[in-house]
């Protein structure tokens, strides 16, 4: 029962985090898309 209530602060770290790792995601997806058009473009 204890541990109920420490589940809003936990679960506010935890999507802190998985925001931050869509950011980098998003980043990184857009990052190689463009080295992607680079690639095709000399190619």
């Amino acid at each position: 029962m204890g541990t109920r209530n420490n589940k809003p602060g936990h679960s506010r770290k935890e999507e802190e985090k998985a925001n931050r790792l869509v950011k980098y995601m998003c980043v990184v997806l857009v990052l190689l898309a463009i080295i992607m058009i680079v690639a095709f473009s000399i190619l």
